[in-house]
């Protein structure tokens, strides 16, 4: 599909992607596992299209949220290793067992199910086991853990892999107190297992914010999120990263996603016109407005209505009135001839202007996890250099 033949496109820039994950890369020792998150449609960005990427570019295994999304990987083609952190139904178990997933566990349920079907099958499953350390989310309580342990030497089909755990309030501040807390935990924890019977068993703590700031945390294997994609995970973790180095830190990351569309009709409205539904906004001038085929069903937040603004020629047309579901309307009156079907950046670089995933998440209240997450899965995603 040419770009001619779409209303609505998102560009994955090949190089941005490639110079986050040599970035990253250069930050581990030689032994440690380089393991990318493209869960939930690679942060929005397209999975398919991220995990080939991701491939190419150096990445040693992937890590997903679902049974679901890792088949989909395998069909694909990836024979890496492949996590699944999050639940998996006790009636699929068999098949992490035949796909060879890495699975993570922290339901003793789970390990009884999975020594029996592993005994069925006569087949092994490597498992990581999940360890609440302070999220209280998914994970194996401290007090907890002796049971674990104990059904684990009592299987040679079920072979301990991992242990890990994810930081609670890495990200949201600059006071990193209770991370260090965490990873005091982690590590008490982890040397009961190795203790325990499993001494070569890999451990495995940071996130993208981890990996940039604290070296401490990468231990045998990393878990690169959303900065893989050019993202902070937060403004708090950019400036403790700031303070940190005095290299200049502002084109670290490079984003990876640009959103385009075409201009789908110009009409000239007279003023005081009313546009849009519920009238929000009221032209007080003769007003060209141009109408674009994007809305909430895509992912353009209705929180943007009347706030954010599109990059044509270069130039802000802002937004006019609501975000509908399917469209959007901006005024193009001050940018001189702009046609039918004109290119259009909703996020991303036109001339000297940018338009982050960033600054829309602030405008609907949000952080650029949610705004990149959202974006309609369907949208076409396509590599460019």
């Amino acid at each position: 599909m040419s770009l001619p033949d779409l209303n609505n496109w998102i560009e994955i820039s090949e190089s941005a992607y490639s110079h986050n994950l040599h970035f990253f890369k250069s930050q581990l020792v030689e032994k440690t596992e380089f393991s990318v998150v493209i869960k939930s449609n690679a942060y929005g960005h397209g999975m398919k299209v991220m995990a080939d990427l991701a491939v190419k570019h150096g990445a040693d295994s992937f890590c997903v949220h679902s049974l679901d999304e890792a088949i989909e990987l395998r069909q694909q083609g990836i024979t890496c290793d492949v996590l699944i952190m999050g639940p998996v139904l006790l009636s699929r178990l068999s098949e992490t067992i035949r796909q060879d997933l890495r699975l993570v566990v922290y339901n003793i349920e789970a390990i009884q199910h999975l020594k029996k079907i592993t005994a069925e099958m006569k087949r092994p499953v490597r498992i990581h086991l999940k360890l609440e350390t302070g999220t209280f989310r998914q994970g194996i309580l401290e007090e907890d853990l002796d049971k674990f342990l104990s059904e684990l030497k009592n299987s040679k089909l079920l072979k301990l892999e991992g242990i890990y755990t994810h930081f609670a309030n890495i990200e949201d501040t600059t006071n990193h107190d209770y991370a260090y807390y965490q990873l005091d935990l982690l590590s008490k924890m982890a040397a009961r297992i190795k203790n325990s019977g499993f001494p070569e068993i890999k451990c495995h703590a940071a996130c993208s914010a981890a990996i940039l700031l604290f070296p401490e945390t990468h231990f045998d294997m990393v878990r690169l999120g959303i900065s893989q994609y050019g993202l902070w995970p937060s403004r708090e973790t950019f400036v403790s990263y700031k303070t940190k180095h005095t290299r200049k830190v502002e084109d670290l990351l490079q984003p990876v996603m640009g959103w385009k569309c075409k201009i789908g009709q110009i009409k000239t409205v007279r003023a005081d016109q009313k546009v849009g539904y519920g009238g929000t906004f009221q032209t007080t001038r003769p007003s060209k407005i141009a109408i674009l085929p994007v809305g909430y069903a895509d992912g353009y937040d209705r929180g943007l209505s009347n706030q954010a603004y599109a990059l044509i020629q270069g130039q802000r047309a802002p937004l006019r009135g609501r975000v509908c579901m399917n469209l959007i309307m901006v005024d193009i009156t001050d940018i001189p001839g702009v046609r039918l079907e004109d290119t259009v950046t909703l996020m991303g670089v036109d001339g000297q202007e940018r338009i982050s995933c960033d600054y829309l998440a602030s405008l609907c209240g949000t952080i650029n996890y949610e705004f990149a997450t959202r974006i309609n899965w369907q949208i076409p995603r396509l590599i460019v250099k």
